[in-house]
């Protein structure tokens, strides 16, 4: 890929990054009184009326508005690798292998709890490497683990495959994510070296933040030994070394703080908000504005698609947690809590 290459992907881009919705698309959403005016307000005024168009009027379910709106940004995804050649078209394509990843977590977590498989993105994922339709019949972990031979994803999971319980659904995610992390990291050393080394500062960012938040969740929720929290942890983070996070995974709670709040991701626990109920959203709305400042400067790698691929990620959760919030009676107030985006110029 040359610079000529991706200023033609880049224009495309930003023709895509003009149909975010506007602060004053999120207000609009959020000051509705009910969940089918937000819905009809999406229909009528945003870029995802035609996705919408076909759902029943008398039955605004969130979950199929959520189905549809993450099938517009894998159609958008898909439509943009195609302009990509050879190691970058791979590269995005394993980018896409996150969807996977996330819907085999929602399926693990409903075995578990033993609630309705719940339908999922990649029904709409071309590249798709397991037959979701046939996934979402299974109803015990075990078949379900055999029925993704084949995959990339099987002999990861296998040897969980008659265990059961929060605790190996946890096991199961960390592994999902430290495939998806390595897969990404091979890829990504195919790359040409500025893109390689662009997409490495944001890869090392994210495996940091999460190996924080795994290691937090680790030892609050499932009482995971320091062995444990070491063996999961994932390789090729920015700011820490091994050391470090070995000593984080032999800390306690208030420890772990201590380290954190002396590190550039102090933004975690420096706060007087629920922790654990908003840690997801603060390395979500950090990614958000580094993400907005990259697509703002153009960069003539792949980090121009990469922050608008988020973005809009990040906007589709939005949404559904704007549908969601208006569903439980939250306020305004609480609602704004919930989201992703910052509301520029307003109270919110």
């Amino acid at each position: 890929m040359n610079g000529q290459n991706f200023s033609a992907i880049n224009t495309k881009t930003r023709v895509l990054k003009s149909r975010l919705l506007s602060d004053q698309d999120y207000i609009n959403l959020m000051q509705f009184d009910s969940v089918k005016e937000q819905i009809d307000y999406l229909k009528n005024n945003t870029v995802y009326g035609d996705l919408l168009a076909d759902i029943d009027d008398s039955n605004y379910d969130i979950q199929n508005v959520e189905i549809n709106l993450k099938r517009y940004l894998i159609v958008q995804m898909e439509k943009i690798i195609r302009y990509f050649t050879r190691e970058y078209k791979e590269f995005y394509k394993t980018m896409l292998l996150r969807y996977e990843v996330e819907d085999l977590k929602l399926y693990l977590r409903a075995l578990e709890r033993k609630e309705e498989i719940p339908n999922v993105a990649c029904f709409f994922l071309e590249h798709s490497t397991f037959n979701s339709k046939k996934l979402s019949k299974i109803t015990d972990v075990g078949e379900f683990i055999d029925g993704l031979k084949g995959t990339i994803y099987y002999e990861i999971l296998i040897p969980y495959k008659d265990e059961e319980g929060p605790k190996t659904t946890f096991y199961m995610e960390m592994n999902l994510d430290r495939l998806y992390f390595n897969q990404l990291k091979v890829k990504c050393q195919k790359l040409k070296k500025v893109d390689r080394k662009a997409f490495d500062n944001i890869l090392g960012e994210n495996v940091d933040l999460l190996n924080i938040e795994w290691i937090y969740r680790g030892i609050k929720f499932y009482n995971l030994i320091p062995e444990e929290l070491i063996n999961y942890l994932l390789p090729h983070g920015k700011e820490f070394k091994y050391k470090d996070l070995k000593d984080m995974c032999y800390s306690d709670i208030e420890t772990l703080k201590t380290i954190v709040l002396n590190s550039k991701y102090s933004f975690l626990f420096d706060t007087k908000k629920d922790v654990e109920l908003f840690m997801e959203r603060r390395i979500e709305r950090y990614f958000y504005f580094k993400f907005k400042s990259l697509l703002k400067k153009g960069h003539l790698n792949i980090l121009t698609t990469i922050a608008y691929f988020h973005l809009l990620e990040f906007e589709i959760r939005d949404i559904i947690s704007m549908l969601e919030a208006k569903r439980y009676g939250f306020t305004l107030d609480e609602t704004v809590n919930y989201l992703v985006k910052k509301i520029e110029g307003s109270d919110y």
